[in-house]
């Protein structure tokens, strides 16, 4: 889990200083924010880490029968490869896997978490299938495109969250996205899981420095004992 005392305030703190009215309240909530986002990069990274990746992914989509196993494209080796078209976009992650003679190719955007707006779902679901229509054609293998939202483990719940707008057969959740990757889900969730209580400690520490903010913890304490 990214890390909430490594994260610089960038000083964008206004929103959250007129929503409470205290800046250092607002500076930390701004540090918080940027640590959530900061998570679903860190996601992104341990997948990368845990998966053979692709060296050059034009001379890997020359080749007509892969070896066994699971490999990896990332965004960025999407946007460099010359036989793929990616103007419009390119997804999170491109997965070539061979097993039992069958060939397949995944393309997945991976979300941390399970939530958007309806602009935002509908826009995600079209670079998806935009960059299949593109590319089906110049990929050797099956082609499946899919979002995954890591830490939803019941599909219902994450169509909702994409307000429907995406079929419940092109939705993963974390455990389904490290099946078909062939990754340990739980191991990955317990790695994550170990700087919570270091972000909370963290957190409530900042926040009892603001005097106004430990003013009015206080009272609020000595009402409820």
């Amino acid at each position: 889990m990214a890390k909430l005392k490594d994260r610089k305030t960038t000083g964008s703190s206004g929103g959250y200083e007129r929503l409470f009215g205290i800046k250092a309240l607002g500076a930390l909530m701004s540090k918080i924010q940027g640590t959530v986002i900061a998570s679903g990069s860190e996601l992104e990274r341990m997948i990368q880490n845990r998966l053979r990746q692709i060296e050059d992914l034009d001379a890997f989509l020359e080749i007509e029968i892969m070896q066994e196993g699971v490999f990896m494209a990332t965004k960025l080796q999407i946007k460099r490869c010359n036989t793929l078209d990616s103007s419009e976009a390119e997804p999170d992650f491109l997965i070539f896997k061979r097993r039992n003679d069958k060939q397949s190719c995944y393309l997945i955007e991976l979300k941390d978490g399970h939530q958007f707006d309806t602009k935002k779902a509908s826009a995600e679901r079209r670079m998806l299938h935009a960059f299949t229509q593109q590319n089906a054609h110049r990929i050797h293998y099956t082609v499946q495109p899919y979002i995954c939202c890591f830490n939803q483990n019941r599909k219902e719940a994450l169509v909702e969250g994409l307000k429907n707008k995406i079929n419940i057969s092109e939705v993963l959740t974390g455990r389904e996205f490290c099946k078909l990757l062939e990754l340990d889900y739980d191991e990955i969730v317990e790695s994550r899981g170990k700087d919570q209580e270091r972000n909370l400690t963290y957190f409530l520490r900042e926040l009892v420095k603001i005097d106004a903010v430990r003013e009015r913890l206080s009272k609020l304490i000595n009402r409820y004992e």
